[in-house]
């Protein structure tokens, strides 16, 4: 499956989905989708948050608190959600504030699998 397609089906599979993309942890965008009511840069977004996997990484490290797998962060006006798919890649999801978080995170850990499946 094409990481647009993995992508455009998770944005649309959600009530409120906004943008989605894949990311390097260099900051380089694999692919992205944004629905066409959205405003937001998802690849700006993604690279701005993609900034504090890094450190969030390193923290759970010295607190040996296991390996980084998503951080949420809520706004008033949007939700992020970063998945980490592997060392070197996450997907970032953006979504509306009032969207059901556990099923975008769900959606979320299904799509990163599905793009874990497709670098390997």
């Amino acid at each position: 499956m094409a990481f647009i397609e993995i992508l455009k089906d998770l944005v649309t599979g959600l009530n409120g989905g906004m943008a989605a993309a894949i990311m390097g942890t260099d900051g380089l965008s694999l692919e992205h989708f944004s629905s066409p009511k959205t405003h937001y840069d998802v690849d700006l977004v993604a690279l701005e948050y993609g900034k504090v996997i890094s450190e969030i990484k390193n923290a759970a490290e010295v607190l040996s608190l296991g390996e980084l797998e998503e951080i949420v962060v809520k706004t008033p006006l949007a939700d992020v959600i970063l998945r980490v798919i592997s060392p070197e890649y996450y997907i970032v999801l953006v979504v509306a504030q009032d969207v059901n978080v556990g099923k975008a995170r769900y959606l979320l850990r299904r799509a990163a699998a599905k793009t874990g499946k497709e670098l390997a």
